[in-house]
């Protein structure tokens, strides 16, 4: 929450060089709070691994309803997936 607090105080798009808060604009994107550009990391001329900068473009929908109430939505749970035996699977049997 304080990082997308944070990015709704800041003009966007913006761009963050540290690995860490880069992992972090990844959770906000897979919880589609933000979109954010990452691009992926290369091996650089030194044989070290590089992560260049990424772009958070925008707080989404989703985003914006977080912040106005304070609470993370819950993801509503999947459905309990049922097997079916092999017998029952196939029709006129």
């Amino acid at each position: 929450m304080a990082l997308l607090r944070k990015l709704a105080s800041v003009r966007l798009p913006c761009t963050e060089a540290d690995p860490a808060m880069i992992d972090r604009l990844r959770v906000l994107e897979a919880a589609g709070h933000i979109r954010v550009l990452i691009a992926p990391v290369h091996v650089d001329c030194y044989h070290c691994m590089r992560q260049p900068p990424a772009t958070v473009l925008e707080i989404t929908p989703r985003g914006r309803r977080v912040l106005s109430t304070g609470t993370i939505e819950e993801e509503t749970p999947l459905p309990a997936m049922h097997r079916r035996h092999a017998l029952t699977a196939r029709s006129g049997d």
